[in-house]
């Protein structure tokens, strides 16, 4: 058999082009998402497969934007997870980590549950990655806001320390 010329260019294109409509998510229209909420500088990290998203941003102010309301009690976080789609929490002295168990304790688990499970589906997307022990420093970090994002079934860390905002998500099949 013959194979034309120019064909193998012309599949690499096409199956590079199938692979690209795979990705989950784009750094473009991530970005436009959470810049709606936070003060984002450079991509760091972003990887997106067809199964999970991990994104590690750079902060120019380590604060959300107002847009974003912040709740200071599980209780209050619970509330607002239950009325919208975006649910903030941090209190001092707490890491993301803690205000998970905080949730759980309390009897407020869903966002709890949820925020653990888009952590758990991202891993994929964080293997060999710098960006994932950056990541489990934020997650035990006193003070880091807790973010979960049900428009995109995400967990979102805002480290004030590092300045750094990490985004993970992904499915179950």
């Amino acid at each position: 058999m013959v194979v034309p010329k120019g064909m193998p260019i012309m599949c690499f294109v096409i199956c590079a082009g199938i692979l690209a409509a795979c990705s989950r998510d784009s750094d473009d229209g991530l970005r436009a998402r959470l810049d709606q909420w936070f003060f984002l500088g450079e991509t760091v990290y972003f990887k997106s497969q067809m199964r999970c998203t991990a994104a590690m941003y750079d902060l120019t102010i380590p604060t959300p934007r107002p847009s974003l309301p912040v709740q200071s009690t599980p209780n209050q976080a619970k509330n607002a997870f239950d009325g919208g789609e975006v649910s903030a929490l941090q209190m001092p002295g707490y890491s993301p980590n803690d205000l998970t168990d905080a949730m759980l304790l309390e009897g407020r688990g869903t966002m709890g549950k949820e925020s653990l499970a888009a952590g758990a589906q991202a891993v994929p997307c964080f293997e060999g990655s710098p960006a994932r022990t950056r990541l489990r420093d934020a997650l035990t970090r006193p003070g880091a806001t807790m973010v979960y994002d049900r428009g995109t079934d995400a967990l979102i860390i805002l480290d004030p320390e590092a300045r750094l905002l990490f985004y993970v998500a992904g499915d179950v099949w």
